[in-house]
């Protein structure tokens, strides 16, 4: 019998490459991971002429390096991973390296080299082992060569080697990659993105042997000098940015399966409090793995801003960690791999989801067959033991979590009584003493799995009123037994006597209590009425219900705009026909356009606007009305994401202003819409927007892209109708002018900043 074989077309560069890491970023991660994996201590990551034909990525290590028998028989050798089958550190040379503790891989495919094909069109490879004698290596790969004809066979695709005599990195040992012609455009928005997710690719309670990244981009050199702020600065090491050291005052719960296997341990935290601990039986075939799973009210979402310089929803939510690097998407923005917000939207007032939850899933060693896919944008296989490890986050973490927020602790939220005016103010642990033993009583019955239970001491006074009870109960009985064993009247009535006295110091010593529960619940009411400063919320984070009245109201809006609409065709098909003048045509298109942006934005967050859309103005804060939008209706909105308008909005407010004003909302979402849609056509990718006190008792909102920007001939004619740089109506501009000038407020343009340009939102301050 004949035996056949595979034949490996050149095609298979691109299934492995680019087609398989479809991600810039996640490129960068992975070969950051191989010099992890090569004992790397320090990782370079350069950009050179980013804005320029020459553009240039170069990532330099201090690893053990390779020679040229690892180049052919490794780094050539494609799927295969001396990680993998255990051999990759056989080659260290003395024995104070085989003495140190084992470091665990981060990538054990063999292909995350095919990274460089992903980022660029050519690769210089520079590479010196650490051993006697080493001589530097180097390769060029040509990834185009691979892509001319797929009936090549791939292993015929030759690869250049060279021997040199130096190296201009000046390394002693290592591996440089030179990565030419690169497939994206890089700028200062691209670059910040890549940094700050740098940032949370290492879990900083991982022992990752003083392991370093650096970024480096000459060309933002500059800039950073003259970046106030030290998060929008792109050169620099890479800080690990754990928020739990941000000392968050909220509800958290740590939940960890031991390195054996045998138990889970679950503890509670609540604003700095411990509550308590639980340990059980552990019913999952895993081990070694941790969660820290974080609450966010209103309240910590505010600290959580103002400490790390983004929103909580822009930093992302549950993130996922092996072996101390950061498995994709778990934690991105705008990502839900554990269907927490699907979950959510079937309990919406049971369920947390990605808005009030971060935290992370730290996995540790190789024993619990949590595989990453290929493709490492994917996450992880979904075998058996992936799912054990979603259960495990619901059971044990998640629901403990909710259990205490919605059910004991009411969100830790101010709330409503009925029959009271007022919110009561949120409760804390002291408040819910009782709720919470009656919790840990719950959890002690469930014999069969658990195995101790320890508790905050605070609690031993529910517990000792617990004790009185059990011997109000105690006496009860022996009364009852007397009076069926012993028929003597006389012991009767002393049993009785005693017993009438027992309660009545019962009795007396609760109203005591009582008392003074009574004046301090009065006190902390009075102290947190001095201190609570939480603002509406005018934008709700899921759909809402909208009553009757309100869709009549909201149709009829709607119908005056469609008929004012209908109309103004009609009067702009009669002018043209009689040819009249432009001035008049105009006025009907600029009817017909504001009144198509009214109906549009009222499609856009009818079903999430807290207050009535139909009313002639609000009077709330500004700067707070603008945040949410852009939070809970702009970056929620399904049409963005359909067409792939991809716009990243960082809305900041360093001054910490207010603007208590009276204004019409619908005239405010047309300035912010027209301005996010200008920065769309001018092909920006980013976008910041603060707040800033201004002369003449006026507040400005500046916003500012990275698009192709205004150039100073054109600088007079962006706010006159119909007058376009980006091949739109030219009518986004003149409505925000028109309506600015209505509002007594006005609209100035900076074209002199670098990349993009920036429009300043002048409005009186209201305060």
């Amino acid at each position: 019998m004949d035996q056949l074989k595979f034949k490996i077309s050149s095609g298979l560069k691109n299934l492995i490459g680019k087609e398989l890491i479809t991600d810039e970023y996640i490129a960068i991660f992975e070969l950051v991971k191989n010099s992890f994996d090569a004992h790397a201590t320090k990782v370079k990551v350069v950009f050179e002429n980013i804005y320029s034909e020459d553009s240039q990525i170069t990532i330099i290590d201090n690893g053990k390096g390779m020679n040229l028998d690892d180049i052919e028989n490794k780094w050539l050798f494609v799927a295969y991973s001396a990680k993998k089958d255990g051999t990759e550190d056989n080659d260290l040379l003395d024995y104070r390296d085989k003495i140190q503790p084992k470091r665990v891989f981060a990538g054990a495919k063999g292909v995350g080299r095919f990274s460089c094909d992903r980022l660029g069109k050519e690769l210089n490879l520079v590479t010196l082992k650490k051993e006697k004698n080493a001589e530097i290596e180097s390769i060029n790969v040509n990834w185009m060569d691979f892509e001319k004809d797929t009936l090549n066979e791939f292993i015929e695709i030759g690869i250049n080697h060279n021997k040199l005599k130096e190296n201009k990195y000046n390394i002693d040992h290592g591996t440089i990659l030179e990565i030419k012609g690169l497939r994206d455009e890089w700028n200062r928005g691209k670059l910040l993105k890549l940094k700050k997710s740098l940032e949370k690719l290492i879990n900083p309670n991982q022992d990752s042997n003083g392991f370093s990244i650096e970024l480096i981009a000459k060309d933002e050199f500059e800039k950073d000098k003259k970046e106030k702020n030290e998060w929008n600065v792109v050169n620099g090491s890479i800080r690990n940015t754990l928020f739990e050291k941000l000392d968050l005052k909220t509800t958290h719960v740590v939940t960890q399966i031991t390195k054996d296997g045998s138990q889970i341990v679950t503890t509670l935290y609540d604003r700095g409090k411990y509550i308590y601990k639980i340990t059980e039986k552990n019913p999952y075939n895993l081990s070694n793995i941790d969660i820290n799973l974080f609450y966010l009210n209103r309240i910590a979402k505010l600290n959580f801003s103002n400490l790390m310089g983004i929103r909580s929803v822009s930093y992302g939510s549950v993130f996922m960690y092996k072996n101390g690097f950061r498995i994709y998407p778990y934690g991105e923005e705008g990502e839900d791999p554990l269907n927490l917000d699907r979950r959510k939207a079937q309990g919406h007032s049971r369920h947390l989801g990605t808005r009030e939850l971060i935290g992370r899933i730290e996995i540790q060693g190789e024993e619990n067959n949590l595989i990453e896919t290929t493709s490492r944008d994917g996450g992880f296989i979904k075998n058996n033991s992936y799912h054990q490890l979603v259960e495990f986050f619901y059971e044990k973490a998640l629901k403990i979590l909710e259990k205490y927020v919605v059910t004991i602790i009411k969100w830790g939220e101010p709330f409503d009584v009925n029959g009271e005016d007022e919110k009561r103010p949120a409760l804390n642990p002291e408040d819910v003493r009782k709720e919470i033993i009656e919790y840990i009583k719950r959890l002690s019955n469930a014999k069969n799995k658990v195995i101790s239970i320890e508790y905050n001491n605070d609690f031993l006074n529910l517990i000792e009123q617990s004790k009185e009870k059990s011997a109000t109960n105690v006496i009860s009985n022996l009364a009852k037994k007397a009076f069926e064993t012993v028929d003597n009247p006389e012991i009767h009535k002393e049993i009785e006597k005693v017993g009438k006295k027992f309660n009545e110091l019962l009795t007396e010593r609760k109203e005591i209590e009582l008392e003074r529960e009574k004046t301090n619940e009065e006190l902390k009411i009075k102290e947190k009425e001095l201190e609570l400063t939480t603002s509406q919320n005018l934008f709700l984070k899921s759909v809402s219900t909208t009553d009757t009245k309100e869709l009549i109201s909201l149709q009829h809006h709607i119908n005056h705009g469609t008929v004012r609409i209908n109309r103004n065709i009609d009067r702009l098909k009669n002018a043209i026909e009689r040819n009249a003048t432009k001035e008049e045509l105009n006025r009907y298109i600029e009817v017909i356009s504001l009144e198509n942006n009214k109906i549009s934005t009222i499609a856009k967050f009818v079903t999430k606007a807290n207050f009535s859309l139909t009313a002639s103005a609000i009077s709330t804060d500004l700067v707070e009305f603008v945040s949410e939008y852009i939070e809970n209706v702009y970056k929620e909105y399904k049409h963005l994401k359909i067409n792939n308008q991809n716009l990243y909005v960082n809305v900041m407010n360093s001054s910490k202003l207010k603007n208590l004003l009276k204004f019409r909302p619908l005239e405010i979402i047309i300035i912010i819409d027209n301005l996010l849609n200008n920065s769309l056509k001018a092909r920006a990718s980013n976008v910041n927007i603060d707040w800033r006190l201004a002369k003449g008792n006026y507040i400005e909102m500046v916003y500012k892209d990275d698009g192709i920007g205004i150039s100073d001939d054109l600088l007079d004619k962006v706010l006159d109708f119909g007058f376009t740089t980006t091949n739109g109506t030219g009518l986004g501009l003149y409505h925000i002018d028109q309506i600015l000038q209505k509002m007594n407020g006005y609209l100035d343009i900076n074209n002199k900043v670098e990349n993009g340009v920036e429009f300043i939102v002048g409005v009186k301050n209201g305060a």
